[in-house]
């Protein structure tokens, strides 16, 4: 998405690369030796030496880190190699992403007809077809230094082509944050999360904060992959999606697969009552969903029909042997329009075969999951994707292999239901998440409402290391627990408010576009250290604070009331005059503190604050102006 364009000069440095190890690899990925050219398929743990080739297929993908750290992921239908002797990548097609310490990053890159020196904490770097490539800067300035000396500088959240010859330079242009991180696999499409994807949420904070107060205005307009040294091309979505139609191969028996409907009621995907024939289980060739926008150019391998039901006529849970698949490195069940799970079902076999797989239940317009439903997928990846709303009811999700994942165009909603996975959970939606008296256990979590609200009423949050809570609008947890090493609330528009809640984490981060409530009535805060940020106003009300051993927190205006701080804690309140106001109502501006004491000590006048010039880690309480 472009929003602008901007231009700016600086310099850059290289760095130097010799090998990694690959540490996730999904589907088709081939290291071919530069010594005699022998290729084999790459596996975890296999090390890539400098300069052998790594090529991707249709529909995979790689992850390589380096003795340093440096962390390079390799999209789909790529061919890369690295020449030591004068550090050049060479990216014959395709797409990389890099993250590296800050300061190390990136090299000179050579394409088709293009050089240039890129340095970045993390970037995506893209061919394009006139033998260009372009770059892309998440989280920290991306610096290119051109054949001919010129060098420029990029923003997180900006990019720009280096055309052809390496030379010239093209506009710089904004693009949308959210929705490259919200729809690249380079990004999301990895078992681990980016180490910079915190730092990558901030931009999109930023970048979002930039729209919101009109310093920046989405044009609706798509980048292409062509520019001049004026211009970029934009594209069209739905002129895209049939070309795609026209343009792509499909499988032989295709048609008529995703022409009829299918009902899986039994053990094997092949059994004739299916019914088969058709062929519908395409292994073999990728295929697409024609016309389907919101799948925009993505490939699937697998089981394809026009409406799936699975587990219409079993009262008892249906186990799906899927060990026939377990050599690849992704099976995806794909219904054309909608995906129908009648009952209890459990999808076996692909654990048990060479690879990480990739399992995926797609809904081309819609996926309905029958109340009471069990599912069960213990995989490396669980993919739940449609763009259509998805509620379960009294119905648990269950990964004991490691990841699961939800992407969706609409909302999604748990109602008395639990998801529980092994290692990372994430939601992606454009709508609303609501958990009602519902659970997710897992080991990292990220749920993100892109265009809607997040809401937590009666619901229990697990997270063994981290879990972070993103909406475009508004979040809401009443009566909920949250347990994890890392809490984090953002919105980048609504309020925050947080209620009777059991919170225990060692480290807690809410940041509010526009207001933050924590009403602690009947409600438990076990926090290290705790940092609240609000645009306008932060109500703290019957909280015992006492369990905070360090808090900051910052708003326009702040009013703490009917609450209890430690006499050992440290609690910093920055507001927009600094001022404090001691039981005497609410003052624009001011810090508020209402009817609480300090242990069993009454604050009964301003002098119990002190007053600084910024956050203090000294026990206290202290008041400056933001």
């Amino acid at each position: 998405m472009c929003l602008g364009w901007a231009l700016a000069v600086s310099t850059s440095h290289a760095v130097d690369f010799k090998k990694s190890k690959v540490t996730q690899v999904v589907n088709d990925v081939q290291i071919i030796s530069a010594a005699d050219q022998k290729q084999k398929s790459a596996g975890v743990n296999d090390v890539f030496t400098m300069p052998d080739i790594l090529r991707t297929g249709p529909a995979s993908r790689a992850e390589l880190v380096a003795d340093d750290a440096t962390v390079t992921r390799v999209g789909a239908n790529t061919i890369f190699s690295f020449d030591p002797a004068n550090r050049t990548i060479d990216l014959k097609q395709g797409s990389l992403l890099f993250h590296s310490p800050h300061g190390k990053g990136g090299g000179t890159i050579h394409t088709g007809s293009a050089t240039a020196s890129v340095l970045g904490s993390t970037l995506i770097v893209t061919t394009t077809a006139s033998g260009g490539f372009k770059v892309l800067a998440l989280e920290d300035e991306a610096e290119i230094k051109f054949l001919n000396g010129l060098k420029i500088k990029l923003q997180p959240g900006q990019m720009t082509f280096v055309l052809p010859g390496g030379n010239a330079i093209s506009p710089i242009i904004i693009f949308r944050l959210d929705d490259l991180i919200g729809n690249s696999q380079l990004v999301k499409g990895f078992s681990q999360n980016l180490p910079s994807l915190p730092l990558i949420l901030e931009q999109v904070r930023k970048q979002q904060g930039q729209i919101d107060s009109g310093g920046l205005e989405d044009t609706g307009k798509n980048v292409g992959d062509d520019a001049d040294s004026k211009s970029v091309k934009v594209i069209d979505l739905n002129t895209l999606q049939q070309a795609l139609d026209g343009s792509f191969k499909y499988p032989e028996g295709f048609n008529s697969a995703i022409s009829l409907d299918a009902h899986i009621n039994q053990s094997s995907l092949l059994s004739p009552s299916i019914p088969t024939p058709p062929n519908r289980v395409f292994v073999d060739a990728p295929f697409l969903l024609p016309g389907n926008l919101f799948f925009t150019g993505q490939p699937f391998t697998g089981f394809i029909g026009k409406n799936v039901y699975v587990n219409t006529v079993n009262a008892a849970p249906l186990h799906v042997n899927l060990s026939a698949y377990a050599g690849l490195r992704e099976f995806d069940l794909v219904a054309a329009d909608t995906l129908s799970i009648g009952g209890s079902v459990q999808f076996d076999g692909l654990a048990g075969g060479p690879f990480s797989i990739l399992f995926s239940l797609i809904g081309g317009k819609q996926i309905l999951v029958a109340d009471g439903a069990s599912i069960r997928a213990d995989v490396a990846n669980f993919n739940w994707a449609s763009p259509g709303d998805l509620t379960f009811n009294s119905a648990t999700v269950r990964n004991a292999g490691a990841n699961t994942s939800f992407r969706l165009g609409s909302d999604l909603t748990f109602n008395n239901s639990s998801v529980d996975t092994a290692a990372s959970l994430t939601a992606d939606v454009a709508g609303d998440i609501t958990l009602n008296n519902s659970s997710l256990r897992s080991d990292t979590m990220i749920l993100t409402s892109s265009g809607g609200s997040l809401n937590f009423s009666g619901a229990g949050i697990s997270a063994n290391s981290f879990a972070n809570f993103t909406a475009d609008q508004s979040i809401t947890a009443d009566n909920s627990s949250f347990y994890g090493n890392s809490l984090v609330f953002n919105t980048k528009s609504g309020s925050v408010n947080l209620t009777r809640n059991y919170i225990q984490a060692q480290y807690l981060s809410v940041d509010s576009g526009d207001g933050i409530l924590l009403d602690g009535s009947t409600q438990v805060l076990n926090v290290g250290s705790a940092t609240l940020r609000a645009k306008n106003l932060a109500t703290v009300q019957s909280a015992d604070l006492s369990n905070i051993a360090l808090l900051n927190m910052t708003a326009n205006t702040i009013t703490v009331a009917d609450s209890t701080f430690s006499a050992s804690g440290s609690y910093s309140f920055g507001t927009q005059t600094g001022q404090v106001n001691v039981n005497n109502g609410v003052n624009s501006g001011q810090l508020n503190l209402i009817h609480d004491s300090i242990g069993a000590v009454a604050i009964t006048s301003a002098s119990q604050v002190n007053l600084t010039s910024g956050p203090s880690s000294a026990v206290g309480i202290h008041s400056y102006a933001k």
